[in-house]
């Protein structure tokens, strides 16, 4: 199997034989430089690492064929180049996935999940039944300070969430941790239109936004990460009231929020009705006392416009985070939407749908997952 040709192809090749004989520990703590390009214009491509493909990911038929082209599919759809990025190498405990994935888009397997170690430019921590192993899957790349891309909903806990931020912190990896709706162009105009009404003296009175979605865990997270995005709320109390959290069978779920007014706002409230049934992509209404701000996620139009628009702002900066080595929001940003996350599933979780202080949500709390043996433990 060829692969893409890269600035590091030919220099890692004496690295990558004599890689089996390193200790973990050494691999782990190895320190690299950060990604240069020779030249302004240089067609260099960053090199990518993909840690799981299979079951239920974004990269598989999202991210990837938007970071490697695939040319025209099977429905006639062409997809050209649209970024500075090229997977190189990818792991999964399924290694059937894998396989699968390497070959269609020609990337190499890699034995072990911390074999990328010094191999590429940045990795992405994609499937999101993997999310409980988030700390320990990417503890040896933030440790030699790579830049990683960890998927939604970050993590499963705040002290899992803590730990990652503090490794993040302590050797200068920078973590990104996104939703779709946060990139796009829709949540960048809103987020302009508010600090307008804001600076003329508006007052936020508050906010309601539509989630559609089959489930909480991994696309209820939309609506909760790109309101946060926008407003950067202080979310003092969080509550979710829904039939179930996951099987694709949500019909009707509503999240609440108790938001801590800034400054002379009064405090307000948030609500984020979550459903399946629905003909639109979401939308967000923030009232004010000058008028209402409206974020409308609606994507109409054919599949590669729709991947355009939601998708590929988040690889554009995944791959800006790569050249720059500085995160796109900060880790209190991180921290503050994860809370807001996890409050809301401990509340649905363990307190029947009420509003839940998220000071009061214990630390080591474990949100449920979906295949708790998703990873094998013998493979740390």
């Amino acid at each position: 199997m060829s692969l893409p040709i890269s600035r590091r192809s030919f220099l890692a090749k004496s690295a990558v034989a004599g890689s089996a004989l390193v200790p973990y520990a050494t691999k782990a703590t190895a320190k690299r430089k950060p990604f240069k390009r020779k030249t302004p214009s240089s067609v260099e491509l960053m090199e990518v690492g993909i840690i799981t493909c299979g079951y239920y990911s974004h990269i598989e038929s999202i991210w990837g064929r938007l970071i490697n082209p695939t040319g025209e599919d099977n429905s006639g759809v062409y997809w050209p180049r649209q970024t500075g990025m090229v997977m190189t190498m990818v792991w999964d405990p399924d290694r059937e996935a894998a396989e699968k994935f390497a070959g269609k888009y020609n990337v190499r397997v890699a034995k072990n999940y911390d074999d990328m170690l010094d191999k590429v430019d940045g990795v992405i921590f994609s499937d999101y039944y993997a999310t409980g192993w988030w700390p320990r899957l990417s503890k040896p790349y933030l440790e030699a300070g790579m830049p990683c891309l960890i998927n939604r909903p970050f993590a499963l806990s705040i002290s899992d969430a803590k730990e990652m931020i503090e490794r993040s912190r302590k050797y200068n990896a920078p973590i990104f941790v996104p939703s779709s709706d946060e990139m796009m162009f829709e949540t960048v105009q809103a987020r302009h239109r508010l600090e307008m009404k804001l600076k003329e003296g508006a007052k936020v009175t508050g906010v309601m936004a539509f989630e559609p979605c089959g489930e909480y865990a991994a696309h209820g997270v939309h609506s909760i990460y790109n309101i946060h995005s926008i407003l950067e709320p202080t979310v003092e109390a969080a509550g979710l009231q829904a039939d179930k959290w996951w099987e694709w069978g949500l019909k009707g779920a509503m999240m609440t929020w108790l938001c801590n007014g800034k400054g002379d706002n009064p405090d307000y409230y948030v609500g984020i009705r979550m459903s399946q049934e629905t003909d639109t992509n979401g939308w967000i209404m923030i009232s004010t006392t000058k008028g209402r701000v409206f974020a409308d996620n609606d994507h109409a139009g054919e599949v590669f416009t729709r991947y355009r628009n939601i998708f590929l702002p988040t690889c554009v900066e995944f791959q800006r985070m790569i050249e720059t080595h500085r995160q796109p929001r900060s880790h209190d940003y991180i921290m503050a939407k994860t809370k807001t996350f996890l409050t809301g599933f401990y509340s649905h979780c363990e307190k029947n749908g009420t509003l839940v202080k998220c000071s009061d949500v214990p630390e080591d709390w474990r949100a449920p997952e979906v295949m708790p043996d998703r990873i094998p433990d013998d493979i740390f």
